[in-house]
Order: structure tokens, then C-alpha cells, then sequence
């Protein structure tokens, strides 16, 4: 036991008394005393994915690989540029600070001033969305099918020759600096941080997605123009566009747009994998001026090029499901949590999979004990046939509901190209999805929920 500054932490292995549980009888015979493997019906295997019109794809001399596929039957054209970025690509010199150049890449370009670009934009009856997470960033750009080429250009432009404003920089600055200290101020965000620093321990990722105050407080343009040479090269952007054109017209296009991009390869990640736990570790603290106690519970989990993926995202859907999940509606139904939620960030390699929640002191413990048991019978109990065959089919839906839809596609497509694993991956994971069945789901757990990670914030005990 080790205790610091009022915080303190404990290793120890979890014990549970089913006694003093409420009973939880979803999708598990409570006087259960081991695993046991029902008869189970074969499950429809019913694929939904549709791969649309054949992709064309080129790679550039400089490396850029470019991606298009025709959707005749859209009114929408959407284009989008995928890079390897972010968290698993910073040290803690620079971190966040992809978040600065996301954020203020689109503010300007050497050919057009901020105003001019939101003009030019207007004109093209076009929207831009920027965004960055952990390991990957993109641009993006939606318009309709008659404004096609003009959105081409001016993605290119954005993408290749951004201006990156003193003023856009210094206003992100400030802005990312605020919400760090909001982050840090929430209870809840700062238990998920925690559980993340633990379970990512030894590598970047255990560092807040956002980065570090001392690191974007010291940054500049120039560091922001350093990082942009950095990522924005050809070995390191996929370029895709989906929707109602002439795809081998539009391929031409992008060809002599992009061949400006300065030839290099994709970056290597910083230094450091995740350090496996060697037991059950729980991280408490406390503060004043609280009423609730907010918890985090996880363990490590498979990124989305692994093989027990698909089996996670069963997983994933089953604990978050709103109307009939033991987690999600079970504990807020009974009052005894105030919020409630389940996290599992898509990472190509490596993730984590967390129940978080905040909850009244006087209802703490019960629903604490019950996210313990529900999470730990995933690994000896296979879900019930009747719940597995309804999520089974919520994981498809939610996946590939809107899968025709030209925004959804190009971010797909350029996002699992960039990654290393295809743009049609999801076809080969609905596949490995579709020949699961719940004993599956329940090995793949059992594989990965070994060591877990509990993270505790509570009210003082001089409050």
C-alpha cells in the first residue's frame, strides 16, 4: 500500500461475496457456481455489409495512396484525408499537439485568408470537419455531386498548404489549455484518466488524449509547422472520396493535386508498449466539495486489427445497451447511479474496455460490486443465446446502418487504409463477426480480462 500527497494506491486481488449482491438475472443463473456451456442454436448468418461500386486506388510516386468509388445513387459527394497521428505519435516534448495542428489547419491557406476560405467553402455549398484522437486524424469535406471538384481543390488546398495563423494557433492554445483544466476539475474525467494511466502505464497512451498544459502552453506556430512536415507527407495520407461522379475524371484530378505532396514515410510510434499489470490494482483518492463517487472499472482489450475484435464489440454492445444491458439500464433504473456509461476507444493495436460511473455514496458499493460481477461472468459464462442473437444483431446495425451514406464510407475507407489493414476491412470483420457464437465471445474474454484496473475518486471525509 502506498499513499502520496492524499491520494492512495493498493495492488490486491478482488473476492466477491454473492451474498451481498442484488440479484442480476439478465443473462446469468445467479446460484451459477462455474461456467457452464449451454446448448447453443446456431445463430443467421446474415452478412449486411454491401462493398458498393468497385474502388479504384492509386499510389503516387510520393506515396499517397488515393481512394474513389462512385456511389451513382447519392446526392452527396464526401472526401476525406486519413494520417497517422496523435497520442501514439507524441512524446511528452509535444504532447497534444496534434490537437493544436487539427484544430488550426483549416483556419487558412497560402492561396486563401481565413475569411476567404469560409467564402470559397460557401460557394462550393461544401462543410469542413477536422478531428484527431489518439492514433489517427482526418479532414474532411462534404458537398453536392455538382460541386465536386471545386471541394476536391480546396481539400487539397487545406490539406497541403495551410497557413496556420498566429492568431488561429494562439486562440487553440488557450482554448486546449482551458479544457485540460476543466478535464482535470471533472471528477469523472480525471477516474478515466487514472484508469487509462494504469492501463496504458510505460507507453504514450497513458497520457489524456488532449496532452499536457506544460506542453501546449510552450508551443508556437513554428512547432505547429514543424509537426504539420512531420505527418503531412505522401507515405503517411490516404485520400478517398465517395459519391455521385465520374470516378476516373475525379482520379485524374487528385492525381495532380496531391503529387505536390512532399514524399516521406509514415511516422514510427514514440517509444514505450504498455506494461502488463501483475495484479488486480486499484487507484483511490479524494476531494473536497464532492457528493458523488466516481468510478472507472476495466481491463486491457484488443485493438481493431486483432482477432477477438469482433468478439469485444459484442461485448462492448452487450454492457452498453440502454434498454436491457445489467450495466447501462440495470444500475440507472435502480437509482443507484447518477450517470453511466461504457468506453472502448478503436485503436488499431491495443485498447481498453471500461465501465465508468458516479453514484451517491449510500448506493456506491452496490453498484460497484454489481459492474465487478457482471464484467468478471463475461469471462466464465457465455451470454445467454436469446441476448447474444440480439446484440449480435445491434453490432451489425450500428455499424453498417449507414454505411451508404458518401461521409461514412470515405472515413471508413481511408481510415482502416491508413491503418495498415485495407479499405474493406469491414468486410473481413463483419465476416469474423458473423462466425462468432457466445462461447467465443466469453474465450476472448477470458483472454483479455485478466489483471483489471479500478479507478475510485470519492468525496473527503471532511466534507
Amino acid at each position: 500500500m502506498r499513499a502520496q500527497n492524499g491520494n492512495q494506491t493498493s495492488i490486491r486481488g478482488f473476492w466477491f461475496v454473492s451474498a451481498i449482491l442484488l440479484p442480476l438475472t439478465l443473462w446469468f443463473h445467479p446460484a451459477a457456481a462455474q461456467r457452464i456451456v449451454p446448448d447453443i442454436k446456431p445463430v443467421p448468418r446474415i452478412p449486411i455489409y454491401d462493398p458498393g461500386n468497385p474502388v479504384l486506388k492509386k499510389v503516387l510516386k510520393n506515396g499517397v495512396t488515393l481512394l474513389v468509388q462512385e456511389q451513382r445513387t447519392a446526392d452527396a459527394v464526401a472526401g476525406a484525408v486519413a494520417l497517422r497521428m496523435g497520442t501514439y505519435y507524441e512524446s511528452d516534448d509535444d504532447a497534444g499537439r496534434s490537437q493544436l495542428l487539427i484544430q488550426t489547419i483549416a483556419k487558412g491557406t497560402q492561396k486563401y485568408s481565413p475569411v476567404e476560405l469560409q467564402l470559397r467553402l460557401l460557394a462550393a455549398d461544401a462543410t469542413l470537419r477536422v478531428g484527431v484522437g489518439s492514433d489517427l486524424a482526418q479532414i474532411e469535406i462534404k458537398t453536392k455531386r455538382e460541386q465536386v471538384e471545386k471541394a476536391a481543390d480546396l481539400l487539397a488546398d487545406v490539406t497541403l498548404t495551410p497557413s496556420f495563423p498566429d492568431t488561429s494557433v494562439e486562440n487553440a492554445i488557450q482554448a486546449n489549455i482551458d479544457q485540460l483544466g476543466r478535464d482535470k476539475e471533472n471528477p469523472l474525467r480525471s477516474s478515466y484518466h487514472e484508469f487509462l494511466a494504469t492501463i496504458y502505464a510505460g507507453s504514450p497512451m497513458s497520457r489524456p488524449v488532449g496532452g499536457t498544459i506544460g506542453a501546449i502552453s510552450q508551443c508556437r506556430q513554428r512547432d505547429v509547422l514543424a509537426l504539420y512536415k512531420r505527418f503531412f507527407v505522401g507515405g503517411n495520407m490516404v485520400v478517398c472520396f465517395v459519391g455521385n461522379f465520374d470516378g476516373k475524371k475525379l482520379m485524374t484530378q487528385l492525381e495532380k493535386r496531391f503529387a505536390a505532396a512532399p514524399a516521406g514515410p509514415a511516422p514510427v510510434p514514440a517509444a514505450g508498449n504498455p506494461l502488463p499489470l501483475a495484479a488486480d490494482t486499484t487507484i483511490t483518492s479524494e476531494r473536497d466539495n464532492m457528493l458523488a463517487t466516481c468510478y472507472t472499472y476495466g481491463f486491457q482489450a484488443p485493438g481493431y486489427g486483432d482477432p477477438d475484435f469482433a468478439a469485444f464489440r459484442i461485448i462492448e454492445s452487450y454492457l452498453a445497451s440502454g434498454d436491457r444491458s445489467p450495466v447501462a439500464f440495470w444500475l440507472p433504473q435502480n437509482e443507484l447511479v447518477v450517470s453511466v456509461g461504457v468506453l472502448y476507444p478503436l485503436y488499431p493495436k491495443r485498447s481498453s474496455m471500461a465501465v465508468y460511473f458516479a453514484a451517491n455514496p449510500a448506493t456506491y458499493e452496490t453498484a460497484r460490486d454489481t459492474v465487478l460481477t457482471v464484467m468478471n461472468r463475461l469471462k466464465t459464462i457465455p451470454i445467454e443465446e436469446t441476448e447474444y442473437r440480439e446484440q449480435l444483431k445491434r453490432v451489425q446495425n450500428t455499424q453498417f446502418l449507414s454505411q451508404n451514406n458518401p461521409v461514412e464510407r470515405a472515413r471508413a475507407m481511408s481510415q482502416y487504409e491508413v491503418a495498415g489493414l485495407g479499405y474493406d476491412f469491414l468486410r473481413r470483420y463483419e465476416e469474423s463477426l458473423l462466425k462468432l457464437d457466445a462461447e467465443g465471445v466469453r474465450a476472448a474474454a477470458e483472454r483479455w480480462f485478466t489483471h483489471s484496473c479500478e479507478s475510485v475518486i470519492g468525496p473527503s471525509k471532511n466534507n
